[in-house]
């Protein structure tokens, strides 16, 4: 998600003509790593935390993309893409008319020609 902020690790900025990715693309390096470490490294979907266990005091246990911390950062990272002018995106549902127009689409003969 570095790539996509305005600011480096060590809080300098990045010079305004190095090329960075949009809010939309660390979301969807957030969501990877949520996997990752969820499905792939077994870890779940609980957040990261330090263990109160017995035995494993100060073990830290959970999804470290789930973690307070990168929340918050993600929260800073839009407000920054926003203020720096970058059109937020927001979903929308679909609704049984979309779904509709869809299917008809989807079913025309010219559309199902290979």
């Amino acid at each position: 998600m570095d790539s996509c902020d305005s600011i480096n690790l060590d809080g300098t900025s990045k010079p305004a003509d190095q090329e960075r990715g949009t809010y939309g693309h660390a979301q969807k390096m957030r969501a990877v790593m949520t996997y990752a470490f969820g499905r792939l490294r077994g870890l779940g979907s609980m957040p990261w935390h330090e263990s109160k266990a017995r035995g494993n005091n100060g073990v830290m246990t959970g999804n470290p993309s789930v973690s307070v911390q990168v929340s918050s950062y993600m929260c800073g990272l839009r407000r920054r893409k926003v203020h720096a002018g970058e059109v937020a995106v927001s979903a929308r549902g679909i609704t049984s008319e979309i779904l509709q127009k869809l299917y008809h689409f989807n079913n025309l003969p010219e559309n199902s020609n290979i």
